[in-house]
Formats: structure tokens, sequence, C-alpha cells
């Protein structure tokens, strides 16, 4: 999986330490949500988490291979996911996008019903 700066993730707590809390990805990658991302407030946030707790993070930084993570930064706005099919769409083209999607997908379910039916018949 490769990852690039803004995409969301989510990951499973290996280790919560004085440095922050080290968070295994998917492919068996790491990374570290530093203190600092929980400002004055690390040393209570850090009771709120424990190891083996499945959390969503965002990669803010991919230095050589090192993944500097953010739990506070999921939901910012100015973090445009690289693989959201919908974060170069203007806003202006957005209702139209959407509304397509939602008719695409209510014809894909309609689909799947038809076979199911006609496999359920057999």
């Amino acid at each position: 999986m490769k990852y690039q700066v803004g995409k969301r993730v989510n990951g499973v707590i290996n280790n919560i330490v004085d440095l922050g809390i080290f968070v295994t990805l998917p492919g068996r990658r790491s990374g570290l949500i530093h203190h600092s991302d929980f400002g004055n407030n690390w040393e209570r946030e850090r009771r709120l988490y424990q190891k083996g707790q499945e959390i969503r993070v965002v990669i803010m930084h991919n230095h050589k291979g090192r993944l500097s993570l953010s739990l506070m930064r999921v939901n910012d706005p100015k973090l445009v996911d690289p693989s959201n099919q919908f974060s170069h769409t203007r806003p202006a083209d957005f209702i139209k996008v959407l509304t397509q999607t939602a008719e695409d997908a209510q014809t894909e379910i309609k689909q799947l019903r038809k076979e199911l039916s006609k496999n359920a018949a057999y």
C-alpha cells in the first residue's frame, strides 16, 4: 500500500510511550503519532488509548519510509486525501457527481438483487 500525505487509514495501536503512540498500518507498516499532536493534553489523552485499539489516522509526512501520523487532524479539510475520488471535484459539480454516484449504486444494487434471485431459483 502506498502511503501518501493526506491519506486516511485505519491502524492498530502497538505501543504507547512518552514519545507518542506507535500504530501498525495495513501492509505491516508502522508510524508514530508524536505526543505534540495532542498539544498540552498528552498526559491526559494518552490514558484514553490502549494497545490493540483500532484508530483512524492521517498520514502527515512520509520521509524515507518513516511515517508521521496524526489523530487530531483526521477531519482536517485542508489535508486532501489523494485516494478520495471526490477530492478534485469542484464544489459547483459536487451535487451532480454525488447524484450520479447514487444512481450508479442503485443500478448496481438492482442488478445484484436480480442475480441473487436468479441463483436462488436454482
